[in-house]
């Protein structure tokens, strides 16, 4: 009886080596077919794209992808080293349009040979404007380059400021949100065929930052910060570098606190030029962020106004 039992143990014994070695043989051949499947019919940069673009799209909610993302796929630790940040900016900054149309200019007047242009490739980016929604007004970017125009034709630096639309210029030409720069490099184009004068161009944005990283106080008043943003990706950018760096010292010489610093920007994931190719004096800054007021906004354009002229007075005849 006992050799009985024992035989029957081995059977079982051995049943289940079988099962164990049909399993492993069927995961082995599955894997093995399924790999030369995926070879034969998918193509792996393709399948990859599919998944970043899904991925992103996910942070973007829109199909405007193919013009924001480049990809290196032949570059695997290229995804590693992408700067998805951008695209949450982008998708924050479209976010944050609580306008739909430009502001018109508040105090028109014709300005003789006027060497600054300020202009908005953002024109709707907005700031804090909760308490003037009564008065059915939200404060933009591009109103504060009227102040800042203001500000500069009073120290006798004869500035004008971009009033068409990028938004139209995009429509024409069939462009997303992610052509706004080159829709703004068209009309400082046409400004400076107009105004042959014109030698400085300064792209005013801000920020998507929260208030505590893009407000100062300064005896008793709340100043929006400055940030400078400089694309590196063009052979010029050294001369814009060195005129928001002449800028960039005169604020900080006023009060420390006033300025987030210079960024230069460059490689994949980010704009990288910023229209900063167009000439040696082309910079873009960026005043406070989306908390801010159009106090807070005023209030710091004052003293860049007066940075701008102790920067480039000296070369006003």
């Amino acid at each position: 009886m006992g050799k009985f039992k024992a035989k029957k143990k081995n059977k079982w014994h051995i049943v289940i080596i079988f099962i164990i070695i049909a399993y492993v043989s069927f995961k082995i051949t599955y894997s093995i077919l399924f790999n030369k499947l995926i070879n034969k019919y998918i193509d792996n940069s393709k399948f990859i794209s599919y998944l970043v673009n899904n991925s992103v799209n996910n942070i973007l909610e829109t199909k405007e992808l193919k013009d924001v993302v480049t990809i290196n796929l032949q570059e695997p630790f290229h995804l590693l080293n992408y700067n998805f940040s951008n695209l949450i900016e982008i998708k924050e900054e479209k976010e944050e349009e609580k306008v739909t149309t430009v502001i018109e200019d508040p105090n028109p007047k014709v300005i003789e040979e006027p060497i600054i242009y300020l202009y908005n490739s953002h024109q709707l980016e907005s700031y804090y404007s909760d308490y003037l929604e009564s008065y059915n007004i939200t404060p933009t970017v591009m109103f504060a380059s009227y102040i800042l125009r203001e500000k500069l034709n009073d120290l006798n630096l004869k500035t004008i400021v971009e009033t068409n639309s990028v938004k139209e210029v995009l429509n024409q030409n069939n462009w997303n949100y992610a052509y706004s720069y080159d829709a703004s490099k068209i009309l400082m184009t046409n400004a400076k065929s107009n105004n042959p004068s014109l030698n400085y161009f300064i792209d005013i944005h801000r920020d998507s930052s929260k208030k505590g990283q893009t407000t100062t106080t300064i005896d008793n008043k709340s100043y929006a910060k400055i940030l400078f943003v400089i694309g590196k990706d063009h052979d010029n950018y050294e001369k814009n570098l060195e005129f928001a760096t002449k800028i960039n010292e005169r604020l900080v010489n006023y009060n420390e606190s006033l300025s987030r610093g210079i960024i230069a920007k460059g490689g994949v994931g980010v704009n990288g030029i910023y229209n900063q190719d167009f000439n040696s004096n082309t910079i873009l800054i960026e005043i406070g962020g989306v908390d801010n007021t159009i106090e807070e906004v005023t209030n710091t354009l004052t003293l860049l106004s007066k940075a701008i002229f102790e920067s480039i007075g000296e070369n006003i005849a």
